[in-house]
């Protein structure tokens, strides 16, 4: 009996030591931005993107339940040290895009990203009802506009793109989203809308992108425009 329960403990521990690490950061599926990435007993607090900044910190960290704690922080820019804190698990009741986040009593904000949120649920989404897809994969078929509210009279995003083919687009500013790039899908409006001779529903997306590749609503900090769907198609 006592052979059979340190066989376990010992599974137990290298489970854990090796499983996955949690990732936090914002609630977008944008890149560049600080993110939290907590691997076995350590945390560490840094930019996820393209440059030389130095903000953020590495601290050790434990958990008790829905509680995480932060000790040893050690600034990244210098060896000063930081003060601990602790942070809540919360659910978003609200969210499109991330289910659970942490509530840090050093005011930070940390969705995880591991926890995306369900397809079917209803939503509202800057003043439109909408009905959440579970973050699936697509396709654009045809070069499409990206538009801040499902209507065509919205104004469009304004795109750029390294990585395509056509050297007429290629790394110039654009108000579409050229053929073939891929998207993540994130919900749809309840009810379908006409536009020309095609019935369909409008989707609230987000096209693949990086620090040098994507579209931006210009004077606008919103990241995910509406597409048309008579004009993607779905990977999963």
């Amino acid at each position: 009996m006592i052979r059979k329960k340190y066989a376990f403990l010992v599974f137990f521990i290298t489970t854990f030591l090796n499983s996955e690490p949690l990732i936090f950061g914002g609630n977008n599926l944008g890149s560049d931005e600080m993110v939290l990435k907590l691997e076995n007993s350590s945390a560490l607090y840094y930019f996820n993107g393209e440059g030389d900044g130095c903000d953020g910190f590495k601290a050790n960290f434990s958990q008790n339940e829905n509680t995480f704690n932060f000790t040893n922080l050690i600034s990244n820019c210098s060896n000063k040290k930081l003060k601990n804190f602790n942070c809540i698990t919360k659910i978003d009741d609200n969210s499109l895009i991330f289910a659970e986040y942490l509530q840090c009593d050093n005011k930070l904000i940390l969705y995880n990203k591991n926890k995306e949120i369900k397809g079917n649920l209803n939503r509202n989404y800057n003043g439109f009802e909408v009905l959440t897809l579970g973050l699936k994969n697509g396709t654009v078929t045809s070069n499409l506009k990206m538009r801040e509210k499902p209507n065509t009279q919205s104004k469009s995003f304004t795109c750029y793109f390294t990585h395509i083919d056509d050297d007429n687009i290629k790394e110039n500013e654009i108000n579409f989203i050229p053929k073939n790039i891929n998207l993540t899908i994130i919900a749809k409006t309840l009810a379908e809308d006409t536009v020309g001779d095609k019935i369909n529903f409008w989707y609230l997306v987000y096209p693949v992108s990086d620090s040098y590749n994507g579209c931006l609503l210009k004077n606008s900090k919103q990241k995910e425009g509406w597409v048309f769907g008579e004009y993607i198609k779905f990977n999963n």
